[in-house]
């Protein structure tokens, strides 16, 4: 399987302008239609986490074709892969210490057929692929230190220390005065509340040689203008990041899709 470095994670969804997100088919921007989800906790080409960030971003990890219906996973627990370092809080950060209260979470949703999953953390469509002009991806990640600039020119850990709750990281991306973010506002998913971002990555990443990355660990950007949708949630006291990446070329289908399977997703402690 191919693999995106952690901070690979975070840059599919790059930002520097002001982020109005995307609507569903039916052209409803995301600001008002997904951050105003909620699912009740009874019946929603992907980058891959590392500590640091790779100096080659361009990554597109399709991970393993998963069937259609409805799959439950345990994403923050220890990886089936021993190398796999995007499960958690920790991305090299000094004193870091990844959490146990975590291992338990298990995250349903359900998705059409022509999905995959990768290492538990990613679910992508491999015939839209990750990256741009049409890619898109959905992420199951625990949020972490912010990068104080996402351009990253010079390998190393992130370097703003977020705190542990779910408003901590959602008002610590709005306070980054070089994210284009949208102002959190309160919001549901998977049966908890929490608050919602949405991130507009720049058009100009080439210049940044390590990838553009808010926080890590998490995802680079896929491309240019890429376009981030984040639910940062309070799971009984556990935060926990949903977050999702698409561009304004990604296909209305596609994204009806992705927001179904959004939707779709229950979340148990």
């Amino acid at each position: 399987m191919n693999r995106l470095s952690a901070v690979a994670v975070v840059a599919l969804f790059v930002i520097t302008g002001c982020a109005t997100g995307q609507g569903v088919a039916s052209g409803t921007p995301a600001a008002a239609s997904l951050a105003t989800q909620t699912v009740a906790p009874s019946p929603s080409s992907t980058p891959s986490p590392a500590p640091t960030p790779s100096p080659s971003p361009s990554f597109v990890v399709i991970g393993e074709r998963i069937a259609a219906g409805t799959h439950e996973v345990k994403p923050f627990g220890p990886p089936r892969d021993p190398e796999w370092t995007g499960h958690g809080l920790c991305a090299g950060q000094a004193g870091c210490t990844e959490p146990s209260d975590d291992d338990s979470i298990r995250i349903t949703f359900t998705v059409p057929d022509g999905w995959a999953m990768a290492e538990d953390v990613a679910v992508t469509k491999p015939s839209a692929s990750t990256e741009a002009p049409r890619g898109m991806s959905l992420h199951f990640l625990r949020g972490g230190w912010l990068y104080s600039d996402p351009c990253i020119k010079v390998d190393g850990p992130p370097d703003v220390k977020v705190g542990p709750t779910a408003d901590d990281f959602a008002d610590a991306l709005a306070a980054n005065p070089l994210l284009d973010a949208t102002t959190p506002v309160e919001t549901t998913l998977g049966g908890y509340s929490g608050k919602y971002v949405d991130l507009q990555l720049p058009a100009d990443i080439a210049q940044c040689p390590f990838g553009y990355v808010p926080w890590a660990p998490a995802f680079y950007a896929q491309g240019p203008n890429h376009r981030w949708h984040v639910w940062s949630l309070d799971v009984d006291g556990v935060r926990v990041v949903i977050q999702s990446g698409d561009f304004a070329g990604t296909l209305p289908e596609d994204l009806a899709e992705m927001h179904a399977i959004i939707e779709s997703i229950q979340i148990e402690p």
